[in-house]
């Protein structure tokens, strides 16, 4: 099993993005394929917005695939991955640093996964609608 605790800076990002991801995430019920057995808000300060996702993982992941599952909370949080491709590959082609997500891996495995301030991902209005 895997544990990433993510957590998300605020304001640039508000818990009903957060939300979103959490119900998204729960409604597929995996996660870059891997069966999740827990995802959800953990805990909400002033300052970040903590999730914990569990999820089965009985291989290791290589580099460009770790890097692609920690994008796409991201995605998630901003609404768009259901984007058009154009947009969708837009993101998912720039690094983790151009992003503004670092990590921290742990001896058991678990990680932190920061989402620091506003991502170079243009957000639609908050209106509740997602790209379907």
């Amino acid at each position: 099993m895997a544990l990433w605790h993510l957590m998300f800076q605020k304001p640039a990002f508000k818990r009903s993005d957060i939300d979103y991801l959490t119900a998204q995430l729960n409604e597929a019920g995996t996660f870059g394929g891997l069966p999740i057995t827990s995802c959800g808000v953990v805990r909400d300060t002033a300052e970040l917005i903590y999730v914990d996702l569990a999820f089965e993982l009985d291989h290791g992941l290589t580099q460009p695939v770790f890097n692609d599952m920690a994008k796409f909370p991201l995605l998630l949080a901003a609404g768009i991955e259901d984007a058009p491709l154009p947009v969708y590959y837009a993101v998912m082609q720039k690094s983790l640093a151009d992003l503004n997500i670092s990590y921290q891996m742990y001896p058991d495995h678990s990680l932190d996964m920061f989402y620091w301030q506003q991502s170079p991902i243009t957000k639609a209005p908050d209106t509740g609608l997602h790209f379907k």
